[in-house]
């Protein structure tokens, strides 16, 4: 049984997580270089590093980083996992988005530790991780999946074995591409709702309803408090337009097989050129009337 856990990164999304993993019961360790992001953490006396080879004793591991250079640094990098592990045996959790491939050579590269590798990257945004309600979608053994199941449930209310390693991640990125594609446009469509006096909580279930149903239309009030927390400040949102491009840079390089995928690179071009505007538009969805 799992009883142990660390989350290595606790920002807009690992933070939540980690909340919800110490409600749950589990005796948490959280790790980030950050002191102002372990700080509420330390408030309530949970254990607190900056190494990530400090997380070694956990029975699982979690990782919850940007990019696969960060993924790989914590991992095998100086003062990273592999080098704590002194012969224990965590499972390994890849939290975060990253390539199939890079799952692979990580699984790789821990063989001989004989750590377990498994992908479980999420979806549903900072309302959902804070509600504990994300999809999480995973790909590795199922024996594995199987085991990290209730460390799952406590952040998850969906939570699906999609295959084996990277499937999880390939799943993942293939739906960002829908998701990505649906908030850029739906910030602009219910502007246009705005400006033509249509209020969104009157809207809304009209596109639950219609062809504009997507993963803002379940509540009234949900593209409104999304887009808020998107640009709480000019930071968050830049920040989130370059996990965005990743994003899609990780579709395309996932999709070299299928041939051209002109609206793909047409949707990259467009979020090289995302400014002011967009920043303005999404704030008009922000400070929208909501229901009560």
């Amino acid at each position: 049984m799992i009883k142990s856990v660390a989350v290595i990164g606790v920002g807009a999304m690992g933070a939540p997580m980690a909340m919800n993993i110490h409600k749950a019961g589990f005796a948490l360790t959280v790790c980030d270089r950050s002191e102002a992001a372990r700080a509420p953490f330390a408030a309530l006396g949970v254990n607190c590093v900056e190494r990530a080879t400090d997380c070694a004793g956990c029975d699982a591991v979690i990782i919850l980083v940007a990019t696969p250079e960060q993924a790989r640094s914590v991992v095998l990098g100086e003062g990273g996992l592999r080098s704590g592990l002194n012969g224990r045996k965590p499972i390994l959790v890849v939290m975060g988005t990253i390539a199939p491939e890079t799952m692979r050579e990580l699984a790789q590269e821990l063989e001989p530790d004989g750590v377990r590798v498994v992908d479980a990257p999420i979806s549903g945004g900072a309302l959902k991780a804070r509600d504990g309600t994300l999809a999480i979608i995973m790909g590795g053994r199922a024996e594995d999946c199987e085991e990290l199941r209730p460390l799952m449930q406590s952040m998850g209310s969906s939570i699906f074995h999609c295959g084996p390693l990277g499937a999880g991640q390939a799943t993942k990125i293939v739906n960002n591409l829908v998701g990505i594609t649906t908030l850029m446009i739906a910030a602009e469509a219910y502007r246009i709702a705005g400006e033509n006096g249509i209020a969104l909580p009157d809207a809304i279930p009209v596109f639950e309803a219609s062809t504009g149903r997507n993963f803002f239309t379940v509540r009234s009030n949900d593209a409104g408090e999304a887009y808020d927390a998107w640009t709480a400040t000019r930071a968050d949102f830049d920040s989130l337009q370059a996990i965005l491009r990743k994003d899609i840079d990780l579709a395309l390089s996932i999709g070299e097989a299928a041939g051209h995928l002109p609206m793909t690179s047409a949707l990259r071009a467009v979020l090289d050129g995302v400014g002011d505007e967009t920043f303005q538009t999404w704030r008009a969805v922000a400070t929208a009337p909501r229901q009560s």
